[in-house]
């Protein structure tokens, strides 16, 4: 019996020294996890374990490998377990208020993805109206959350105010602005919150004293001009007709309140009378890239030189050189435009947001690009991913991703004093969109187009009123109509109505005889003018 027992402990000394290289890994440690009981019950007899024997584990309630399933098997390898063993928490999903999943589920593995929507009216943190979180090995890659979107308060308007004023504003409250007497806006007084903040831009209250009346029009000439307001600043082309020569400058320009003076058309018969011989040293040159005339081999102290740069070139710098002492002083440069390159558009996925006659823009220009339909830009946190702007002829173009099929859209929303440019269809895809126009003379007031976007359309634009003129009002102040404007009845809103005292009479509350009205929203403040007294 000693001799048997003997034998034993010699075979299993030999067979450790036979296997001692080939015993690798020790008992491995399993966060989260077990082993087989009899593993540790025998572990000397187990482990160290030989290269290329595997052992299976399992993940306790709650987690789970990194493959997402319950149990794992691993190999001893030459340079320990592989894989190594580990569990991962599984990921509970969360509940969720205003919003709901796409799935059934309440418990997702690592890297599986829940993807959920929010209710109309709340936004994603990522301002998205649907967002999809990934279950990582430490959780979500973020949390699933619906929220009402909000835009910032706004500060204090100088020479002005708005309503209502709140502490944060909800997607889709409109704010209104209104400025004292004396001042007014130059382009919309309402803005409106949306999931990416306010738009467009808040107004500011700009001294209206500086508001010039409407260009002068020098006999025999044309103006060139699309505004039905001008303010210090604002300038106008002046055009001859057919058959005349300008005289003088044939921009004008707007300053307190006041035209710069007006060019001369003159006929043939005139222009023998007022031609000169001489060359003025003032030149004037027009270039693409910045060059001097040569029309004069040489310049005095105190001449100077006017620069331009072709069409749609941006001068950059002082437009006027001077010599000074035998030296010009700086010289500008002329800023490339940036022409779009339809190949990247389409590589990208994108068209441009607004219509546009031209691919072309300025240095500085500001450039909207939107996905084209199937696509979306990818998760970002910026509010606007489709803006980017002309960098010296260099163009950054936002890219698009290919969008899973979303919710189609009924037939868009009706709106007083407008309608749709074509008959609405009874289903529009997601990403599609119509537009609007409004009724004669009524003010379109926000975006005439409007976008179905997962189920739902854009906010569409308002049809403000317009002011009609009144004779009985007129009458009733004593108030005359400007010779300018005395062939309308209706004006926009937004637009300036020039009124004059009748003869002896003057501005009960001022003393003044020519007055500015606005309309603002169908309504016209007529001055009132008393008689003078003898």
């Amino acid at each position: 019996m000693r001799f048997k027992s003997y034998f034993f402990f010699l075979v299993m000394m030999n067979s450790g020294n036979i296997f001692a290289e080939d015993k690798l890994c020790d008992l491995p440690h399993v966060e989260n996890g077990r082993i087989a009981p009899y593993y540790y019950s025998f572990k000397g007899y187990y482990f160290p374990m030989r290269k290329g024997k595997s052992l299976s584990y399992s993940c306790v309630a709650g987690y789970t490998t990194e493959t997402g399933t319950q149990d794992g098997r691993i190999t001893c390898m030459a340079k320990g377990w592989s894989p190594v063993p580990r569990c991962y928490k599984s990921c509970q999903v969360p509940e969720l208020h205003h919003g709901n999943y796409f799935t059934t589920q309440r418990e997702l593995r690592v890297n599986e993805a829940l993807l959920y929507k929010c209710d109309e009216g709340y936004r994603t943190a990522g301002g998205n109206a649907t967002e999809e979180a990934v279950c990582l090995a430490h959780g979500w890659s973020l949390t699933p959350n619906c929220s009402k979107k909000t835009c910032p308060s706004l500060g204090g308007i100088e020479h002005g105010g708005f309503y209502p004023m709140k502490k944060f504003y909800e997607e889709g409250d409109v704010v209104h602005f209104f400025c004292e007497e004396n001042y007014s806006f130059r382009e919309f007084d309402l803005i409106q919150c949306y999931y990416f903040g306010w738009y467009p831009d808040p107004p500011a209250c700009e001294d209206v004293t500086n508001k010039c009346p409407p260009p002068p029009l020098p006999p025999n000439a044309h103006i060139i001009a699309d505004r039905r307001m001008y303010r210090s600043g604002d300038r106008v082309r002046i055009q001859c007709q057919s058959g005349y020569e300008i005289r003088g400058s044939g921009e004008i320009r707007c300053e307190k309140g006041k035209w710069t003076s007006p060019p001369i058309c003159m006929g043939s018969t005139d222009k023998k009378e007022s031609e000169t011989p001489a060359v003025e040293a003032n030149a004037t040159i027009r270039a693409s890239k910045t060059y001097h005339s040569e029309e004069m081999s040489s310049y005095k102290h105190g001449n100077s030189i006017e620069y331009g740069c072709q069409r749609y070139h941006l001068l950059d710098g002082p437009s006027t050189v001077y010599c000074k002492r035998g030296n010009w002083t700086e010289r500008p440069t002329c800023l490339d435009p940036c022409i779009l390159n339809v190949t990247e558009m389409n590589s990208n996925n994108i068209e441009l947001k607004w219509r546009q006659e031209e691919f072309v823009f300025l240095h500085g220009d500001l450039i909207e690009f939107e996905c084209k339909q199937g696509y979306k830009f990818p998760h970002v946190t910026v509010p606007s991913p489709g803006r980017t702007w002309c960098d010296r002829g260099r163009l950054k173009y936002p890219k698009c991703v290919f969008q899973v099929p979303m919710e189609k859209c009924d037939s868009p929303p009706s709106i007083a004093n407008g309608a749709l440019t074509l008959p609405p269809l009874t289903q529009y895809d997601n990403g599609s969109s119509v537009q609007y126009s409004c009724s004669e003379y009524y003010f379109l007031q926000g975006s005439e187009r409007i976008y179905c976007s997962e189920g739902q359309w854009t906010s569409p634009p308002l049809c403000i009123e317009p002011c009609t003129l009144s004779k009985n009002e007129m009458e009733k102040n004593n108030v005359l109509l400007e010779s300018f404007y005395e062939d309308q009845v209706y004006f926009y809103h937004g637009d300036y109505v020039g009124f004059h005292c009748k003869q002896n009479h003057f501005g009960a509350e001022s003393g003044a005889t020519l007055f500015q009205v606005q309309c603002k929203r169908g309504q016209l403040a007529y001055p009132r003018c008393v008689e003078r007294r003898k």
